[in-house]
C-alpha cells in the first residue's frame, strides 16, 4: 500500500480539479500494476484569518485578486480545467467564500471513522463549487456529513479536541515544509505542486510502485516492510 498525501483547501478550485485527476491516474495504475494507493487528505487554509462566518464572495475575490473582472477572469480559467474532469463549477451560485477549518475537521472526522478522508475532501468540494452550498456552515457540513454515513450528530462530534489537534498538525506540517500554495502531493520523497495532468500522473505513480517491493507499505516518505 502506497500512501499519497495530498494538501488541499475547500476553496481552491485547482484542488478539486488536481484531486480529480489524481483519482484517475491511480485507478489506472492500479489497474496496470496491483499496486494498491490511499489517498491522504492534509488540511490546508489559504486565509487562515477568514472571519468565522466568511465573506461576502465578491467582496472577498475583489479585494484579493483588485477587482471583480479579475476574479471572473481566473474563475474562467478553471471552468475550462474542469469541464475536461467532468467538472461542472457553478460559480454564480456561490454567495460566500467560507472559513474552512471546521469542514476540514469534518475530512479529519471521515477519515477517522471510515479512511474516507479524501472522499469527504471531494464531496465538499462538489458541494461548494458546483452546488453553492456553504461548506464552512456547521450545518451543511453536519447534513454532508451524515449524508455520508458518519451518523446524525456530526455537528457535535466536530468539536472534538482530538479533530482541531489533526487540522493544527496539518497546518504546523505545512510551514514546516514552506507550503504557500495548494495542491501539493507528496509521492514519496518528491513533492509535486499543482493540479498535474494524469498522463504525468499515471507516468509518476507508475515509477514509484514498480520501485516499491510487494509487500511494503509507504507512508509520508517512509517504506517499509
Amino acid at each position: 500500500m502506497i500512501s499519497l498525501d495530498v494538501f488541499s483547501d475547500l476553496i481552491c478550485p485547482w484542488c478539486y480539479i488536481g484531486g480529480r485527476r489524481l483519482q484517475k491516474a491511480v485507478d489506472i495504475v492500479q489497474e496496470r500494476t496491483g499496486q494498491e494507493f490511499r489517498i491522504r487528505h492534509h488540511a490546508f487554509e489559504l486565509n487562515p484569518t477568514m472571519p468565522a462566518a466568511g465573506m461576502d464572495r465578491r467582496t472577498y475575490r475583489s479585494e484579493k485578486f483588485g477587482s471583480w473582472e479579475r476574479s471572473r477572469q481566473m474563475d474562467a480559467g478553471t471552468v475550462s480545467a474542469g469541464r475536461d474532469e467532468g467538472i461542472v463549477f457553478d460559480y454564480e451560485a456561490i454567495a460566500r467564500t467560507p472559513n474552512t477549518r471546521a469542514g476540514h475537521r469534518l475530512i479529519a472526522l471521515a477519515e477517522r471513522e471510515s479512511g474516507q478522508g479524501a472522499a469527504m475532501a471531494d464531496r465538499l468540494l462538489v458541494a461548494y463549487f458546483s452546488e453553492g452550498q456553504d461548506v464552512g456552515d456547521i450545518a451543511v457540513l453536519a447534513r454532508l456529513g451524515a449524508e455520508s454515513g458518519l451518523g446524525d450528530d456530526v455537528a457535535e462530534r466536530l468539536d472534538d479536541p482530538a479533530l482541531e489537534a489533526v487540522v493544527r498538525e496539518d497546518a504546523q506540517l505545512a510551514e514546516y515544509l514552506g507550503l504557500s500554495g495548494v495542491p501539493l502531493l507528496i509521492v514519496g520523497d518528491k513533492a509535486i505542486n499543482g493540479a498535474v495532468p494524469t498522463e504525468a500522473l499515471v507516468e509518476i505513480l507508475e515509477r514509484h510502485a514498480t520501485e516499491v517491493p510487494d509487500g511494503t507499505t509507504c507512508e509520508g516518505g517512509v517504506c517499509s516492510a
